[in-house]
């Protein structure tokens, strides 16, 4: 069944949703997040037209449910039409580059996406999110451990925060096969060289997105040694307290 970001306050007088007709490339200094989010819906041959409100309406909630967890303050985020960069068989992508910027990319052409759009916007957006948050206290991080935590908690995030399914990039291979997967990684963990491609995209004989699963798992197994903590109140908990033994 699909699912929405219930509805709290109407975001009418504090956030700024943009309509753009052109490229946009934006970026943001690691800066106080003052001032409040806005929206930019960067699709200038109007292929995502038929969904521009209901992109604007699932971004707004989100970020309405997220306001109760995070002051999410200053936040740029722009959503453009763009196949290549949605994750290829979701049709929706994002990236956080740093504390103050968000990309989401819809594929216009993906099959059935009026159907699925309110379905995994809002993940990706609570997702993203989450990165932002974390870029502003730790960081995403540059180590193997570090990056796949940040995955893990992010996706943990989406699930409290939107009773969102577990999206198939954190339920990559069986559960019994996490030992075989995280006894390969521990020699990199630490590796700011890592393969990012092979681990999180499944280049070089690891399954597609063997990073991703291991880190929502490695969160998994510290929320239960941890009870009570969310996704939320981890966003600046450093990678090394995951660190699995």
């Amino acid at each position: 069944m699909a699912f929405r970001p219930r509805k709290k306050l109407s975001l009418s007088a504090s956030l700024l949703v943009l309509v753009s007709c052109g490229d946009s490339s934006p970026t943001a200094p690691r800066a106080p997040a003052n001032g409040p989010p806005s929206i930019s819906i960067v699709d200038p041959q109007g292929l995502l037209a038929a969904h521009h409100a209901e992109i604007r309406e699932l971004v707004e909630q989100t970020l309405e449910q997220a306001g109760s967890l995070f002051a999410i303050g200053r936040l740029s985020i722009t959503v453009s039409a763009s196949a290549n960069r949605a994750i290829a068989g979701y049709g929706v992508g994002g990236f956080a580059p740093n504390g103050f910027t968000m990309q989401i990319d819809i594929d216009p052409q993906f099959p059935g996406l009026g159907d699925v759009l309110s379905d995994r916007l809002p993940p990706i957006v609570a997702h993203e999110l989450h990165h932002n948050m974390r870029w502003r206290g730790p960081g995403y991080g540059s180590t193997l451990l570090q990056s796949m935590v940040s995955e893990g908690l992010a996706d943990h995030f989406a699930i409290e925060l939107l009773g969102a399914p577990v999206p198939p990039w954190s339920n990559a291979f069986p559960r019994d096969q996490t030992e075989h997967y995280l006894e390969q990684a521990r020699p990199e963990l630490d590796s700011t060289s890592f393969n990012r491609d092979a681990w999180f995209f499944g280049t070089g004989g690891l399954p597609r997105w063997t990073g991703y699963t291991l880190g929502f798992r490695i969160v998994e197994d510290y929320q239960a040694a941890n009870p009570g903590l969310s996704a939320a109140d981890l966003v600046n908990t450093p990678a090394e307290a995951f660190r699995p033994f």
